[in-house]
Protein backbone atom coordinates (compact mmCIF):
# COMPACT_ATOMS: atom_id res chain seq x y z
CA UNK A 1 0.00 0.00 0.00
CA UNK A 2 1.53 3.39 -1.11
CA UNK A 3 0.96 5.91 2.13
CA UNK A 4 1.66 8.80 -0.11
CA UNK A 5 -0.81 8.12 -2.39
CA UNK A 6 -3.52 6.55 0.51
CA UNK A 7 -3.49 9.78 2.03
CA UNK A 8 -4.32 12.11 -0.32
CA UNK A 9 -6.62 10.04 -1.89
CA UNK A 10 -8.34 9.59 1.33
CA UNK A 11 -8.51 13.45 1.69
CA UNK A 12 -10.19 13.94 -1.88
CA UNK A 13 -12.49 11.07 -1.50
CA UNK A 14 -13.77 12.84 1.51
CA UNK A 15 -14.14 16.19 0.29
CA UNK A 16 -16.06 15.06 -3.12
CA UNK A 17 -18.18 12.44 -1.20
CA UNK A 18 -19.60 15.54 1.15
CA UNK A 19 -20.31 17.57 -2.01
CA UNK A 20 -22.48 14.69 -3.42
CA UNK A 21 -23.93 14.29 -0.48
CA UNK A 22 -25.30 17.87 -0.01
CA UNK A 23 -26.12 17.78 -3.94
CA UNK A 24 -28.41 14.95 -3.83
CA UNK A 25 -29.82 15.38 -0.51
CA UNK A 26 -29.60 18.58 0.39
CA UNK A 27 -30.88 19.95 -3.23
CA UNK A 28 -31.50 17.02 -5.62
CA UNK A 29 -34.16 15.80 -3.43
CA UNK A 30 -34.82 17.94 -1.11
CA UNK A 31 -38.50 18.70 -2.86
CA UNK A 32 -38.92 14.98 -1.76
CA UNK A 33 -38.05 15.10 1.93
CA UNK A 34 -39.98 17.75 2.88
CA UNK A 35 -43.36 16.04 3.26
CA UNK A 36 -41.55 13.60 5.77
CA UNK A 37 -39.33 16.30 6.84
CA UNK A 38 -41.07 15.86 10.56
CA UNK A 39 -39.18 12.45 10.60
CA UNK A 40 -36.09 14.25 10.31
CA UNK A 41 -33.96 16.98 12.88
CA UNK A 42 -35.54 20.38 12.45
CA UNK A 43 -33.04 22.62 9.99
CA UNK A 44 -30.00 23.64 11.38
CA UNK A 45 -30.15 20.91 14.25
CA UNK A 46 -28.35 18.19 11.84
CA UNK A 47 -25.18 16.73 13.70
CA UNK A 48 -23.08 17.95 11.37
CA UNK A 49 -19.93 16.13 13.35
CA UNK A 50 -21.38 12.70 12.25
CA UNK A 51 -22.49 13.65 9.28
CA UNK A 52 -18.63 14.70 8.85
CA UNK A 53 -17.15 11.21 10.22
CA UNK A 54 -19.40 9.07 8.30
CA UNK A 55 -18.27 10.26 5.22
CA UNK A 56 -14.69 10.39 6.68
CA UNK A 57 -15.30 6.76 7.41
CA UNK A 58 -16.37 5.83 4.54
CA UNK A 59 -13.72 7.82 2.90
CA UNK A 60 -10.95 5.82 4.64
CA UNK A 61 -12.16 2.19 4.34
CA UNK A 62 -13.49 2.40 0.88
CA UNK A 63 -10.12 3.96 -0.47
CA UNK A 64 -8.60 1.18 2.26
CA UNK A 65 -10.35 -1.09 0.43
CA UNK A 66 -9.38 0.07 -3.00
CA UNK A 67 -5.65 0.00 -2.38
CA UNK A 68 -5.43 -3.25 -0.63
CA UNK A 69 -7.67 -5.08 -3.98
CA UNK A 70 -5.97 -3.15 -6.48
CA UNK A 71 -5.98 -4.95 -10.15
CA UNK A 72 -3.69 -4.76 -12.52
CA UNK A 73 -6.14 -3.90 -14.97
CA UNK A 74 -7.93 -0.72 -16.52
CA UNK A 75 -8.32 2.16 -13.98
CA UNK A 76 -12.01 3.45 -15.49
CA UNK A 77 -13.23 -0.51 -15.26
CA UNK A 78 -11.47 -0.89 -12.04
CA UNK A 79 -12.95 1.83 -10.78
CA UNK A 80 -16.91 1.85 -11.91
CA UNK A 81 -16.49 -2.22 -10.79
CA UNK A 82 -15.35 -0.89 -6.86
CA UNK A 83 -18.30 2.38 -7.19
CA UNK A 84 -20.99 -0.52 -7.52
CA UNK A 85 -19.42 -2.68 -4.88
CA UNK A 86 -19.59 0.25 -2.31
CA UNK A 87 -23.19 0.81 -4.03
CA UNK A 88 -24.41 -2.74 -2.92
CA UNK A 89 -22.34 -2.75 0.34
CA UNK A 90 -23.39 0.32 1.71
CA UNK A 91 -26.30 2.44 0.31
CA UNK A 92 -28.63 -0.28 -1.02
CA UNK A 93 -28.67 -1.97 2.34
CA UNK A 94 -28.95 1.23 3.92
CA UNK A 95 -31.74 2.62 1.52
CA UNK A 96 -33.84 -0.69 1.28
CA UNK A 97 -33.97 -1.28 5.02
CA UNK A 98 -34.41 2.33 6.21
CA UNK A 99 -37.84 1.98 3.77
CA UNK A 100 -38.79 -0.71 5.11
CA UNK A 101 -38.79 0.32 8.90
CA UNK A 102 -39.89 3.69 8.33
CA UNK A 103 -42.91 5.62 6.64
CA UNK A 104 -40.67 6.69 3.49
CA UNK A 105 -42.18 7.13 0.11
CA UNK A 106 -41.47 4.30 -2.14
CA UNK A 107 -40.10 7.18 -5.20
CA UNK A 108 -37.82 8.71 -2.47
CA UNK A 109 -36.22 5.28 -1.68
CA UNK A 110 -36.04 4.75 -5.31
CA UNK A 111 -34.05 8.17 -6.23
CA UNK A 112 -32.30 7.78 -2.64
CA UNK A 113 -30.94 4.20 -4.25
CA UNK A 114 -30.37 5.59 -7.79
CA UNK A 115 -28.65 8.64 -7.28
CA UNK A 116 -26.38 7.31 -4.47
CA UNK A 117 -24.91 4.18 -7.43
CA UNK A 118 -24.34 7.19 -9.49
CA UNK A 119 -22.34 8.84 -6.76
CA UNK A 120 -20.36 5.55 -5.30
CA UNK A 121 -19.43 4.88 -8.92
CA UNK A 122 -18.05 8.44 -9.98
CA UNK A 123 -15.68 7.81 -5.99
CA UNK A 124 -14.92 4.95 -7.17
CA UNK A 125 -13.51 5.81 -10.66
CA UNK A 126 -12.13 9.05 -8.50
CA UNK A 127 -10.31 6.58 -6.35
CA UNK A 128 -9.08 4.49 -9.20
CA UNK A 129 -7.90 7.74 -10.79
CA UNK A 130 -5.92 9.08 -7.84
CA UNK A 131 -4.32 5.56 -6.39
CA UNK A 132 -3.58 4.21 -9.54
CA UNK A 133 0.23 2.86 -10.04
Amino acid sequence: MNIKKLIPTIIVVFIVANIFGFLIHAILLKADYLPIAGYYRPKGEEKMLFISLAYLSFAIGSVWVDAKGDEKKSWLGQGIRFGITMWLILAVPSFLIAYAVQPIPTMLMVKQVLFEGVDKILLGILTAVLYRP
